[in-house]
């Protein structure tokens, strides 16, 4: 991803007609390919849906949709090797994990925002 705003604009196009980005952050997704991990730096939102994540390597996009209902759990922690502050997100049974990086709302402004939704949408089954 060049910068924020082709994140912001890739993440906009996404969108359903009743969807709007409530808060977003810049953030580094430690995308799980086949057996190995790759760092892709990109944009989250959350909006009043879902937390969206876009991030662009190589001109090629990639997305990670994750819709309220598919969350069961949602929560801030410390970086184990590289330190900072990491988003964990588990998303039908599966744990992702972005980094935050400083650009865009502030980390709390973004918890907040997803607490605010996710408190209204219905529970993950299974």
């Amino acid at each position: 991803m060049k910068d924020i705003a082709e994140g912001k604009a890739a993440i906009e196009s996404r969108l359903e007609p009743d969807e709007e980005v409530k808060a977003a952050i810049s953030c580094t997704y430690n995308a799980k390919i086949s057996v190995n991990y790759s760092p892709y730096r990109g944009l989250l939102a959350a909006t009043g849906k879902r937390l969206l994540f876009y991030s662009s390597l190589f001109g090629a996009p990639f997305y990670l949709d994750m819709p309220y209902p598919a969350i069961s759990s949602f929560r801030i922690g410390k970086g184990r090797f590289f330190g900072g502050e990491h988003i964990i997100v588990m998303n039908n049974g599966e744990q992702e994990a972005f980094r935050y990086d400083a650009g865009c709302d502030s980390l709390d402004a973004f918890t907040e925002a997803v607490q605010q939704f996710r408190d209204g949408a219905p529970p993950a089954s299974g």
